[in-house]
């Protein structure tokens, strides 16, 4: 890579369960993924979620909307672990892609790698409700503190929390709401709080609930 592009590459950390990209939304970047693993998903209007790949670390992110010219993306991707990244604005990406054909080629062969066990295992992917989630990403962050710990408030309002994981606000008061209704937590101050009872309820939940798997 000339030098003028490896100057405009930027690395960054991003901790476990955060979003990097979301669906719908326009994102100025492609990503490489040298260390970590994502999990790329859907939301649907049926109150579904479509969890169809998880890529471990080489992979690019991103790298769809641009060779298709599209703005907005096409799927959630949120980090399973701490993963490491290179990013590049999509403006730069493209200079540099015409630039050298050769580069392009091993771009997209190496992306054409990343899809096709993606898409080969497609018929294994999980479809299960996004309360499953909310559930799922209470049951990690905090089943630890409760070990040592009577109750414990969760970080981000409704709003954050909405943004963390993907879903739309809409969908995240009514997941939050559900979760008062079944005992699985309280609604302080706009905050979700738990306490050890809770979140047996929510492990025992999880333990209990047979995944929908496509035909």
């Amino acid at each position: 890579m000339p030098k003028r592009f490896l100057a405009k590459l930027e690395l960054f950390e991003v901790e476990p369960n955060k979003r990097l990209i979301t669906k719908g939304e326009n994102h100025p970047y492609v990503y490489l993924m040298y260390d970590g693993s994502l999990q790329i998903i859907n939301e649907f209007d049926n109150n579904r979620i479509f969890a169809y790949a998880a890529k471990d670390a080489t992979g690019f992110s991103g790298l769809l909307e641009f060779l298709s010219g599209q703005e907005k993306a096409t799927s959630t991707v949120l980090t399973l672990r701490k993963s490491s990244f290179l990013r590049m604005h999509k403006s730069t990406f493209a200079l540099w892609m015409e630039e050298d054909i050769q580069a392009f080629r091993r771009i997209v062969r190496a992306f054409a790698n990343q899809l096709y066990p993606a898409f080969f295992s497609m018929g294994s992917a999980h479809v299960y409700p996004k309360y499953i989630i909310l559930l799922q990403y209470l049951a990690k962050t905090y089943s630890s503190q409760l070990q040592t710990k009577n109750l414990v408030t969760v970080n981000q309002t409704r709003e954050e929390l909405a943004q963390e994981l993907g879903l739309s606000l809409r969908t995240t008061y009514r997941l939050c709401s559900r979760l008062v209704e079944e005992n699985m937590g309280v609604i302080v101050r706009k905050k979700i709080q738990l306490t050890r009872e809770h979140m047996q309820c929510i492990n025992t939940t999880l333990e209990n609930y047979s995944y929908e798997q496509l035909p």
